[in-house]
């Protein structure tokens, strides 16, 4: 634009050149003289227009940018509400995945705690139930189970339970073990129901007597009262099972195989009381066997001892008669008189050999204790007929317990198994095991144990007050060093 003077008057030239062309030349050259005349005249304006030119380019330009920008920001705004959008959308799946984990953490923990409540109940059943065989194991130590039967030997106890069984066969028998209350029918068929009911009598019998035979089977002193419910609860568990066959046992039948439980177990008792007085008995005899075997042994030493006598007594005898010495005859007189003397003497012990020998009963009653084993004031009272009684003390001390007895006394009588009984039935009610009777420890104290000794000071042989207990004390100091 601002060569256009210029540029018209160059196309003016060249029009004039051409023929006829300058009617347009001329014009165009004074046209484009008078532009570049004016460009000359008025520069300020010119650039005052460019400059307004630029302005309105700059307002243009401010236009667009601000166009521009606000679709950028609109755009921008936009972009940012989207993905502030998927943000709140994210925050909103967070929030409902924490609640959902929390949901799912707070049911599992109470699940959990559920468990765990059930489990402490459980413990808390299994320990109340172990407290019971407990206490029923201790109601039983202490001689609390009321014994059913008073049959002196097993034998009895035996001919007693294949009574009560075959009364148990009778009473199956009979229908009177297990009944049912209506009259059933099937198919309009009272065969066809009477034939069910007896099916299910026998199933509900079968049932309960195979449960009561493995209970009755393993009954002990520990389970005794817990076989008693077994039976109890078997009895209600199947009558219930049955109601809707209208099929029961009976309380009768009940009452049979709880008498048979109680009878199998004090039939159990029986045996093993037998068998303990058969061991004691074996162990008497064995002992006395030993005794004699000793009396016979020094009966012999003094018989042979007797038979070198009489040979010595005849050879001197002989050589008495024979001798004309006075001094060798008062010698020999004076050896035969010995040798009659130890004769004597010898037949003297072989008749309280004898004595002895007949004398079964004769021996030493002995209190000991244990306290390293069984605690302070506890003592066995017991009997041995030993002439060293030591010795049978010496053998318990290696039987199965882990220190070595102490002896308080030996008491000497003519009948020290009477007297072992006396003590006995005067410390009964102090007895440690209040059902066998067998065993032979009391809880006494050692004012008891000088009173007995007191009463009987005559026959004493021996009396320590105090136990020594060496290895007991020795255990307990090595122990007090090793904590």
């Amino acid at each position: 634009m601002e060569n256009k003077g210029l540029i018209i008057i160059i196309v003016g030239l060249i029009f004039s050149i051409i023929p006829y062309g300058i009617f347009i030349g001329i014009p165009l050259i004074i046209l484009g003289t008078y532009l570049l005349n004016k460009k000359v005249n008025n520069p300020t304006e010119e650039i005052e227009n460019q400059i307004k030119n630029k302005q309105e380019e700059l307002e243009n330009i401010n236009h667009k940018y601000e166009k521009l920008s606000e679709e950028k920001e609109k755009e921008l705004n936009n972009e940012i509400k989207e993905k502030q959008d998927n943000l709140n959308n994210l925050n909103e799946k967070y929030t409902n995945l924490e609640q959902e984990k929390q949901q799912s953490f707070d049911k599992n923990l109470k699940t959990r705690q559920e468990q765990l409540r059930n489990l402490d109940n459980q413990i808390k059943q299994k320990i109340k139930e172990l407290k019971l065989v407990n206490e029923e194991t201790d109601l039983v130590d202490l001689g609390l189970y009321t014994p059913q039967y008073d049959f002196l030997t097993s034998i009895e106890f035996k001919d007693k339970l294949d009574e009560l069984r075959k009364k148990q066969k009778q009473e199956a028998k009979n229908k009177t073990a297990a009944v049912c209350d209506t009259e059933l029918i099937v198919n309009g068929d009272k065969r066809q129901g009477k034939a069910m009911t007896n099916a299910n009598i026998n199933q509900i019998l079968k049932n309960f007597n195979l449960e009561c035979d493995v209970i009755i089977d393993k009954v002990k002193t520990s389970n005794i009262e817990n076989s008693t419910k077994k039976i109890q609860k078997a009895f209600k568990s199947l009558n219930k099972l049955n109601e809707r066959n209208k099929v029961r046992i009976t309380q009768t039948y009940l009452n049979l195989k709880l008498d048979e439980l109680n009878l199998a177990y004090e039939y159990q008792l029986k045996k093993e009381e037998e068998k303990q007085i058969l061991r004691e008995e074996r162990e008497k005899q064995k002992e006395e066997a030993k005794i004699q075997k000793k009396l016979d042994k020094e009966k012999n030493k003094y018989t042979k001892e007797n038979e070198k006598i009489d040979t010595d007594i005849t050879r001197k005898t002989e050589t008495l008669e024979k001798t004309t010495s006075d001094t060798e005859k008062e010698k020999l007189k004076q050896e035969i008189e010995k040798l009659k003397q130890a004769l004597q003497n010898n037949n003297q012990e072989i008749e309280n050999i004898e004595t002895k020998k007949q004398e079964t009963g004769a021996g030493y009653v002995y209190i000991i204790s244990n306290i390293g084993s069984f605690g302070k004031d506890v003592y066995k009272i017991g009997v041995t007929r030993r002439d060293e009684p030591q010795e049978r003390i010496n053998e318990l001390s290696n039987a199965s317990v882990p220190f070595k007895y102490d002896t308080h006394a030996f008491i000497f009588s003519d009948d020290a198994y009477e007297l072992e009984k006396n003590l006995h039935t005067k410390f009964d009610d102090k007895r440690v095991n209040k059902v066998n009777k067998r065993k032979e420890f009391f809880n006494i104290n050692m004012d008891e144990v000088k009173q007995i000794v007191e009463k009987h000071k005559t026959e004493v042989h021996s009396f320590n007050e105090t136990p020594e207990a060496q290895e007991y004390h020795d255990s307990k100091k090595i122990e007090k060093q090793q904590t």
